[in-house]
């Protein structure tokens, strides 16, 4: 897929098809976004690639935790003003495509639960970096980049993605699944595998400001 116009097209997908992805495809991918910008060339990553059993049961252990109200081991950021104002949009724009309705608790829960489960994709990666490597620029940088790459590296084979915070909020869940040592941060997830064209929240594209609001042009 030519660059441009996958970071153009490329959205998160909260819908997978039960359709397995192969250990090579996944290998290639990750590969190619090996190659994504790292500051100084520390490549402050660590990819854990989970599927099957292993995968299914860190979907029932933290869909258990959330809905029994566990306090979870990383809280959500808090976002105030206008970011605080485009989440909640989302959030809308998410409930009116799902037919979910304001007062409808349950069923605003229950599909929240839906991140704690990858949103039933059949790969999940998760991405873990040193302790003390994202206090300075040059570990987020690297994070970023390569979540980014690996979005767009998927596509070019017809596979889709979402990059989640609720994947990784009880980290002891994962800990035990995937023995991850405790001098590594659990960052973030990534939900992969083949999307469900029929899924509503799919046909949902998130909208982004104006290049006349978030620039600022001198000299030209």
């Amino acid at each position: 897929m030519e660059i441009m116009n996958a970071i153009e097209k490329r959205k998160s997908v909260r819908g997978y098809l039960d359709k397995p992805v192969s250990k090579e495809t996944i290998s290639k991918i990750i590969e190619t976004s090996l190659r994504s910008p790292s500051a100084v060339n520390i490549q402050p990553w660590d990819i854990y690639v989970v599927t099957g059993e292993v995968l299914d049961n860190m979907k029932n252990e933290n869909e258990k935790m959330f809905l029994s109200g566990a306090k979870p081991t990383r809280e959500e950021p808090n976002t105030v003003g206008v970011f605080k104002e485009r989440r909640v949009e989302l959030a809308k724009e998410l409930f009116k495509v799902l037919d979910i309705q304001r007062e409808d608790q349950e069923k605003r829960r229950n599909w929240t639960a839906q991140g704690f489960r990858y949103f039933n994709a059949p790969v999940a990666l998760i991405i873990t970096t040193k302790k003390n490597i994202l206090e300075g620029t040059w570990g987020l940088l690297g994070i970023g980049s390569i979540i980014q790459t690996i979005c767009l590296a998927a596509m070019e084979y017809d596979l889709a993605t979402c990059i989640g915070e609720q994947g990784v909020f009880y980290q002891d869940v994962l800990r035990k699944h995937l023995a991850i040592p405790e001098d590594e941060d659990v960052v973030i997830s990534i939900s992969l595998g083949y999307e469900d064209l029929d899924f509503p929240a799919n046909q949902l594209i998130s909208s982004r400001e104006p290049l006349h609001k978030v620039t600022k042009w001198f000299g030209f």
